[in-house]
C-alpha cells in the first residue's frame, strides 16, 4: 500500500469579517456580548458589549454596561464605561451617560451627554480607576427616556391654584 506524500497544509488564516452583525430593535438582552466586524444594535442590553470593529447603536437601541468598540455610534442610548479607541460620537437625539474614552469625539446638537469625558491619544490610569468605581448596572433602574423635545415657539403655561 502506498503512503501519501508528507505535506504540510498552510497556516489557516483567521475569517474575514461578514457585513456585520445586527440585534434587531424590540429585544431585551443581558449578558456579555463579544462581536467580530460592525454591529448595529438597535435592542436594549444590560451587560458588557464589545466589538474589535463599529457599533452603532440605533435610536430605539440602549446599552447599560461596559462598552468596547473601535469606533461608537450614538443615536439611542449609552450609560456606563465606554471605550472607543478610535472615535466616538453622539448623533442627535443620543443619549451618553458614565465615562467615557476616544481620542475624536463628535457631539451633535440635541443630544444629552452627562459623562466623566477623556479625549486624549491614550486613557489614563486615572480615568481607568474611576470607571472602574461604576456599580453593577444590573441592580439600577434603567435609562429614563429622553424628554421629548417642546417644538420651537410653543410654551408650556402653568396655571396655579389661586386661577
Amino acid at each position: 500500500m502506498a503512503t501519501p506524500p508528507n505535506r504540510t497544509e498552510p497556516a489557516g488564516r483567521a475569517a474575514k469579517a461578514g457585513a456585520g452583525n445586527s440585534i434587531a430593535a424590540g429585544g431585551r438582552l443581558e449578558g456579555t456580548f463579544r462581536f467580530s466586524g460592525p454591529v448595529i444594535i438597535g435592542a436594549e442590553i444590560r451587560g458588557d458589549v464589545e466589538s474589535d470593529d463599529l457599533i452603532l447603536v440605533e435610536a430605539t437601541g440602549r446599552i447599560e454596561g461596559r462598552v468596547r468598540a473601535a469606533t461608537l455610534i450614538v443615536h439611542g442610548a449609552v450609560a456606563g464605561d465606554i471605550e472607543a479607541s478610535r472615535a466616538l460620537e453622539v448623533c442627535t437625539g443620543g443619549r451618553l451617560e458614565g465615562f467615557a474614552f476616544s481620542p475624536s469625539m463628535r457631539v451633535e446638537e440635541r443630544t444629552i451627554v452627562s459623562a466623566d469625558l477623556l479625549i486624549a491619544p491614550e486613557r489614563t490610569v486615572a480615568h481607568i480607576n474611576k470607571a472602574a468605581t461604576v456599580p453593577d448596572l444590573y441592580n439600577v433602574a434603567p435609562l429614563a427616556p429622553a424628554r421629548p423635545e417642546t417644538p420651537a415657539g410653543d410654551t408650556a403655561v402653568s396655571k396655579s391654584a389661586a386661577g
